[in-house]
């Protein structure tokens, strides 16, 4: 209940403050740094690199993706998602979207595919600050429900780091990215 309290409080802050800056970008690659921790693993907590982007097209449509490859113990576990969505602007600094994703694990021991359908709010809360919010559904092997929150800072128009946390029901996914706005 923890998790939805904390997205709670972004999203009305992120709300509160959203006449102070520019809209959410787009149109962004990053990469950086990736931690999995998965539940009862026995220490097999693997990490790795992770690259993703996005790209509005026409209408409001964007288009998204993100690699993920985790390392520990000599297994390889590597995690894709491609997806597509659409963005509604709730003011010139906040957007609502929704999305749904094709979802695949490739890890030494098992391969699966699935979808992911998420909801989500982005808000530039100052001109160098972006919060985000995100609860989805997860269908690779089994379904889980998940939630998501980051935040970027912006050190110049185009150049920020950021941050994320998403919570699936066995397993916690942590990032620090740069990310390049176009």
């Amino acid at each position: 209940m923890r998790k939805f309290s904390l997205m709670a409080t972004l999203i009305t802050g992120a709300l509160s403050f959203s006449a102070l800056a520019d809209s959410p970008d787009w149109q962004y690659v990053e990469g950086g740094y990736t931690a999995l921790d998965i539940d009862n693993a026995g220490g097999f907590d693997p990490d790795g690199a992770t690259i993703g982007g996005k790209y509005m097209l026409k209408n409001n449509i964007y288009l998204s993706g993100d690699y993920s490859f985790f390392e520990d113990h000599s297994i390889d576990i590597d995690m894709l998602s491609l997806g597509a969505g659409y963005r509604m602007r709730i003011n010139a600094m906040t957007d609502a979207y929704v999305g749904a994703n094709y979802e695949r694990i490739d890890s030494d021991f098992d391969d699966e595919n699935g979808y992911s359908v998420n909801a989500g709010i982005r808000s530039r809360v100052t001109d160098q600050v972006e919060l985000a919010g995100e609860i989805g559904y997860y269908d690779v092997d089994e379904g889980d429900v998940t939630v998501k929150v980051g935040a970027n800072y912006y050190f110049t128009p185009q150049w920020a780091i950021g941050a994320s946390y998403e919570k699936l029901d066995d397993a916690d996914i942590t990032q620090v990215t740069a990310r390049y706005a176009f």
